[in-house]
């Protein structure tokens, strides 16, 4: 199985995010939250629990309460219930009390990846170009003579091309889904979408879960309590 590399986020998600919102539902009704669903990619190790992760800080920020994901694991676990079945999700939602569960999956991860390539580098250099020039000047004794100088009269530039090895850094790719499906009676509130580049995955999956929040930030609890 391979791991996510420990990498410095450099770059994330911009707010882009594609949703869509059940518009005649009353999102009042909402305030307790388990985040659930969310399945490594590909075998990248770690990747679904540190989106699960992203997403429960943002859900906290837009003021729900939320149940630890362990117990949601420990549950779903013990009484034998698939997140992804309707009929089950329902169950466990009742059984955790909580009034919706957050579903999500990565579609898309691509690596950062480091590529050495030969780039041309220019060295420039001004060499002085010097010239002897004679010059009358007057003796002590008030006879004249004449005497040679050197002197600058101007620059010449050279220009050296040369190859050599550079990295380069490709930034990766991150695409997440995510919904929101009220657990009363199996409706899905919102769904959302992101894409994100991707330097460090940890730093990236908060920009897309921020994304997807903010772009339904009219139904938080935080919102509608004002």
């Amino acid at each position: 199985m391979r791991k996510l590399l420990p990498l410095i986020a450099l770059l994330g998600a911009c707010a882009t995010a594609t949703v869509a919102v059940k518009a005649d539902f009353d999102f009042a009704k909402v305030k307790r939250v388990a985040v659930v669903g969310f399945s490594d990619y590909g075998g990248f190790g770690g990747s679904g629990e540190l989106l699960a992760g992203a997403f429960e800080q943002e859900l906290l920020a837009a003021g729900y309460s939320l149940v630890e994901r362990a117990q949601v694991d420990k549950l779903l676990r013990e009484k034998g219930l698939t997140a992804s079945d309707p009929k089950d999700a329902k169950r466990a939602g009742k059984l955790l009390g909580v009034d919706a569960l957050l579903f999500g999956r990565i579609t898309d991860f691509r690596e950062p990846r480091e590529s050495l390539v030969d780039t041309e580098v220019v060295d420039t250099f001004q060499d002085p170009i010097y010239v002897r020039r004679t010059k009358t000047v007057q003796n002590a004794d008030g006879t004249t003579g004449q005497t040679e100088t050197t002197e600058i009269q101007g620059y010449r530039t050279k220009r050296l091309v040369r190859r050599e090895p550079r990295t380069v850094t490709s930034y990766g790719r991150l695409g997440v889904s995510a919904r929101l499906v009220y657990v009363q009676t199996g409706e899905v509130l919102w769904t959302g979408s992101d894409v994100a580049s991707v330097y460090s995955f940890e730093e990236s999956a908060r920009s897309v879960a921020d994304s997807i929040l903010k772009a339904v930030k009219k139904t938080w609890p935080a919102q509608l309590k004002k």
